[in-house]
C-alpha cells in the first residue's frame, strides 16, 4: 500500500447539484490524487449523480445502491455485497450527512474493519417533521455511531453540536472554495447581465434547491417589498427541485399572485454560478437552516453584499460583506439591503484565504488527515 494513494469511498453525492455534492466535487479536484483519491457511492441508484461523466473521466469508481425509500430490503443487501467485494480497497469511508436518520454504511464498515469511518455533518435542522418513530431511530443511531465511527467532521462549529451534542469533539472541516474563480469581474459582469437582458437593474441573488429549508416564500416576500422601493430589481433564483416539486410549484403560484412574474428569473441548476454571481449586486439567503452554506462563502468571494437569515450561523460571517437579519418583517431587510448596497463591490479574496476557506490550504489538511491518521 505504500506505493498506492489512499482510497477513501465517500456517501453523499446524488443527482442534485447541491452545497454537499458542490463541496465534494471541489475537495475530488482538488486532491494530489498520486496520494489520496475518491470514490463514491451512490445511494440512490436509480439517478446518476452528478458530474458522474467527469468523475468516471477522472479515473474514479462509482458504485451504485438502490434508494432505501424506494426498496430498503435491496438497499441494505446490495451494501452488504457491495463492501464484501471491496472492503479490502479503501483505507477510508466518509458519510457525509444531514441528518442521523441513517449511519447504516458506517456500521457495516465497522463490520468489514475499513480502518477509517468518518460521519461528515453538514446541517443543522430538518427538512421535516420527524415524528416519534424517527426520533427513535436517531437515538438508536447515535449508540451505532459511537460503535461505528471513529472519526467525526463537520462543516462549521454550528453543524457538530446539533449533530453530535456537546459532548463529542469533532473536527472543523471548511467548506472551502476557490476564490480565484469567484472574484468580481467588471467585463464579466457587463457581458452576463447583458445576456440575461438586465441592463440597468438592481439584481438580487439566491442559489439554492427549492425546500422547506432554503425558504423562498420569504425571500419572495422581501423581494415583492423591495420593488416597491426601487422597481428596477430583479431576483434570479438558481437552483432546482430534487424529486418532489411541490415547494417549487407553491412558489412559482406566488410569484405569480405577486403580478411580478417578469421580474423573477428561475433559472434552474446551473454550473455558472461564479459568473451569474458577477451580475448580482446583493445575495440572500434567508434559510430556516444551514449547515454552513458553501454559496454564502462564494457570494462573499465575489464581492457581494451578503444578507443571512438569523438562523444561520455567524461563522459564515468571514467578511463584513456579511450581514444577519431576523425573519419577522421583509421590510427589515429591504432597509437593510438598501444601506448596505451603495457601497462598490469589494474584492475578498485575501479575506477569504485568510479565513481558511482556499481550497488549496483546506485540501493540504485534509490529505494530511488521511495520510497521518492510523
Amino acid at each position: 500500500m505504500n506505493n498506492l494513494p489512499v482510497r477513501v469511498l465517500q456517501i453523499g453525492m446524488t443527482r442534485n447539484h447541491g452545497g454537499l455534492e458542490t463541496y465534494l466535487l471541489q475537495q475530488f479536484r482538488a486532491l494530489n490524487k498520486f496520494k489520496v483519491t475518491y470514490d463514491f457511492v451512490n445511494i440512490t441508484g436509480e439517478y446518476d449523480i452528478v458530474a458522474q461523466e467527469e468523475l468516471i473521466a477522472a479515473g474514479c469508481k462509482i458504485f451504485k445502491v438502490n434508494s432505501r425509500h424506494k426498496n430498503p430490503i435491496k438497499h441494505y443487501y446490495q451494501w452488504l455485497k457491495l463492501l464484501c467485494k471491496v472492503h479490502e480497497q479503501y483505507d477510508a469511508i466518509v458519510l457525509n450527512a444531514n441528518s442521523l436518520e441513517y449511519v447504516f454504511p458506517l456500521f457495516t464498515a465497522k463490520w468489514f474493519k475499513i480502518p477509517k469511518r468518518i460521519i461528515h455533518s453538514h446541517n443543522t435542522g430538518y427538512d421535516h417533521n420527524i415524528g416519534t418513530v424517527r426520533n427513535i431511530l436517531i437515538k438508536i443511531n447515535k449508540v451505532l455511531l459511537r460503535y461505528s465511527a471513529t472519526h467525526y467532521f463537520a462543516c462549521s462549529e454550528a453543524a457538530g453540536k446539533w449533530m453530535f451534542g456537546d459532548k463529542q469533539s469533532f473536527t472543523v472541516i471548511h467548506n472551502a472554495i476557490e476564490p480565484d474563480k469567484f472574484a468580481f469581474n467588471e467585463s464579466k459582469r457587463k457581458i452576463i447581465r447583458h445576456r440575461l437582458k438586465l441592463k440597468d437593474s438592481f439584481v438580487i441573488g439566491h442559489v439554492g434547491r427549492f425546500s422547506y429549508q432554503k425558504n423562498h416564500e420569504f425571500l419572495i416576500k422581501v423581494f415583492v417589498e423591495l420593488v416597491k422601493q426601487k422597481p428596477n430589481s430583479r431576483l434570479l433564483l438558481i437552483g432546482d427541485y430534487v424529486g418532489d416539486d411541490t415547494y417549487w410549484q407553491k412558489c412559482k403560484k406566488q410569484v405569480e399572485e405577486s403580478g411580478l412574474t417578469n421580474k423573477i428569473l428561475f433559472l434552474g441548476a446551473r454550473n455558472d454560478v461564479p459568473d451569474l454571481m458577477q451580475a448580482m449586486d446583493c445575495f440572500l439567503l434567508p434559510s430556516h437552516f444551514e449547515g454552513l452554506p458553501l454559496v454564502g462563502i462564494e457570494a462573499q468571494a465575489s464581492g457581494l453584499q451578503c444578507f443571512f437569515s438569523d438562523t444561520i450561523t455567524r461563522e459564515i460571517g468571514i467578511t463584513e460583506l456579511a450581514h444577519f437579519i431576523g425573519m419577522d418583517e421583509a421590510k427589515v431587510w429591504v432597509e437593510q439591503i438598501q444601506y448596505y448596497c451603495q457601497a462598490e463591490r469589494k474584492h475578498t479574496n485575501e479575506e477569504i484565504k485568510s479565513a481558511g476557506y482556499d481550497i488549496v490550504t483546506e485540501i493540504e489538511n485534509v490529505q494530511q488527515f488521511y495520510l497521518n491518521c492510523e
